[in-house]
This record gives structure tokens, sequence and C-alpha cells, in this order.
């Protein structure tokens, strides 16, 4: 099995830790910020030394929960520091965006990196909709009609038209090409039965976020589906699971270190009820109620990830299910709460443990930690 890594890229202040989303422009603290992405650089570092197949990051805007609004040119520079390292951007948020510069720019940037590189294109979490004024009601339409269009940015050799529903371009010609041909993996989400059945269909890989594990079977079941009727067979190495994950040296020490991380995602982390109540309608809109139809958002279910958090045998046990129930053959850990950050001291800590003891297990396929 291949072991990646995600991070966040946390602020590190204390005026973090009680704003809601959108944290205001005027905490920001230019001392911290630096200290805070240094820090994300250091996560990396001790990823790679401990031999994570994957550095991974992703697309968020208005965070100090995720520093990395601009995620191409934080690649890039990691692939200076670390010229050996894999790294993927899981993913871009593809609605905020157009969808041929988006094109151009992962072909730059898979140049840069040497072929290094790998990403995913997604819709993106509900809030990120209220950053550049993206309509919800148009998203799932709108992002598979994207996502073919890079497809094709990347596939034709020649100049080309695209007249689509949401798109239209009279003239592209996708210059640079990427490195790897015909382009660098692409994951697809598969948080939703819809999703999965896209990404099997579109050839692509699958990545699951912090479902449990027995949820997640039917997601997978359907990718495989959708695969199938495309013509074509995934592997093991074409699912990725995503799951927070904190490894100490007992199950009670795990314990104590993440007592105070916020583990539950969704609308009811933001603070302002107002705020909640938008961000609830373009979640429901993006998960299909019509117009019109304005949602109790009380009722709203909060996702719970279930995180694998314990003693290196514990942690092994939980991964080996998942590897099991899902059929994965990619593993992602992220070691940061996402409200509450947990402390780069302990990340990095739980990172080099990791390193000593799960990572050789699962890559050799052991059952037992050394």
């Amino acid at each position: 099995m291949k072991v990646e890594i995600f991070t966040p890229v946390n602020y590190y202040a204390s005026a973090a830790a009680t704003q809601s989303w959108p944290l205001p422009a005027r905490l920001f603290e230019s001392d911290r910020g630096r200290l805070s992405i240094e820090r994300g650089f250091e996560q990396f570092q001790a990823g790679y030394e401990a031999g994570f197949d994957s550095l991974n990051l992703a697309e968020h805007h208005y965070s100090p929960a995720q520093m990395t609004p601009a995620p191409h040119l934080f690649a890039a520079a990691l692939g200076e520091r670390l010229p050996q390292a894999q790294i993927a951007i899981l993913g871009t948020d593809l609605l905020l965006h157009n969808p041929i510069n988006i094109a151009e720019q992962y072909a730059t940037l898979d140049n840069l990196l040497g072929g290094r590189l790998r990403f995913a294109l997604l819709r993106g979490t509900a809030n990120e909709y209220l950053t550049y004024g993206t309509n919800p009601w148009e998203s799932r339409q709108k992002f598979e009609e994207a996502v073919e269009l890079i497809l094709r940015c990347f596939t034709e050799p020649e100049p080309f038209g695209w007249e689509g529903r949401y798109y239209r371009f009279r003239n592209i010609s996708l210059f640079p090409s990427p490195l790897q041909r015909p382009h660098p993996r692409i994951t697809l989400s598969g948080n939703s039965t819809s999703s999965a059945r896209f990404a099997g269909r579109m050839k692509c890989d699958l990545g699951i976020s912090f479902m449990s594990i027995d949820a997640a079977t039917a997601n997978v079941a359907a990718y495989r589906e959708a695969a199938a009727e495309a013509g074509w067979e995934p592997t093991a190495d074409n699912i990725l699971y995503r799951q927070f994950c904190y490894v100490a040296e007992s199950d009670d020490q795990a314990a104590n270190d993440t007592t105070a991380l916020n583990w539950p995602l969704g609308t009811g982390v933001f603070g302002n009820p107002e705020l909640t109540a938008v961000i609830g309608l373009a979640g429901a809109a993006m998960a299909g109620v019509p117009k019109g139809v304005v949602p109790d958002m009380s009722k709203a279910p909060l996702m719970i990830p279930q995180p694998i958090v314990g003693s290196p045998q514990t942690v092994l046990d939980r991964i080996r299910y998942a590897e099991q129930r899902l059929g994965i053959g990619r593993m992602e850990f992220v070691y940061t709460g996402l409200i509450n950050a947990m402390s780069h001291e302990n990340v990095l800590r739980s990172i080099k443990l990791s390193g000593e003891t799960i990572l050789p297990a699962l890559h050799s396929g052991t059952d037992t930690v050394a």
C-alpha cells in the first residue's frame, strides 16, 4: 500500500483558534503567517523523510485552517525544496476558475516538477462558493463539463473549439503540454455515489475524504461499476482514502493529544448563524435541492469523521480494515485538525513515529508494527 500525507498549512496564531470562517484579514500577522508557512514546509519535509509516498495539499480560501489559496505556487516551491518528492494537489476547486487556465497551470507545473505531479479536480466545499460568486445550482453539471473539457485539453493534439452548455471557447491549444503523457493522474471525489460513478466513467482515480469506512463501501462499488461500463477496471492503486490520523506511543497518549481538536465538519463550524444559513443553502444547491426551497439548517447533519487515532498497532489495524472493506491501495493521513490545529511539535512527532512503525508495515504488507 502507498501512504500519503496531506498538509493543510495551518495558521499558527492564537487569534485563529476562536474565529469563524472567513477569518478577518485584520487578524493576519505577517510574522506569524510566515512562520506558519515555514512550519508547513517543515511538516512536508518530515513526511518526505519518514517515507511517505506523496506530499499532498489543496486549494482553500479565506481560511486559517488551510493557507493555500494558490496551491500551484506552494507546490512549485515545495518541488524546489524536495527535488525527488512526489507532489499532489488534491485538489483544485474547479468551478471557481476558468478550466482552460487550470489545465495550463497543471501542464506548466508538471514540467516544473519533472513529471512528479498528480492532482484532483473537485467541486469544493459549500463555503468556497461564497468566495468568487460561483452559482451552486449549476455545480454538478458545470463541474462535469469542466472535467471533460480539461481532459480534452490534455489529449487533443490540434487546436480545437468548445461549444458547451457552460463553456464556450473558439480556440484552444494547450502549450506547453504536460510532461507526463497524456497527462498526470487525475483524482475525482467519491463522497457521493453519483460523484463516484462520474469518476469511474471518466477513467480517473477515486478519492474519498473523511467518510466512515463502512459508509464509503457503496461509493467504491458505484465507482467500480461505472468503470466496468466504461470498459476499464480500476486497481487498488486507483482508490485513495483520506482520514484524520494521529499516532502516539500509546492509545491513551493519542487520545490525550487529540482531545482539543474539533473533528466535526460541516456548516456548524462557521459560527455566524446568518453565514451558516447561506452556506447551508449553497450546500443544499450542490446536493440538488431546487431553487426556492429553503432547507432547515437546524436539522442539517454535520459530517463526523472517524479519525484513526491511537498507538502504531491500533492505527495499523484500522487502516488494514479500510483496505479490506474498500479495496484501497492508497491511504492519505491528515495529522492536524481543521478548526483547532494540532500543535506543530505533535504533528512532527506523529509523522516521525509513523515513519518508524506504520509505514514500513504498510509498505511491506505486514499486519504488525516493528
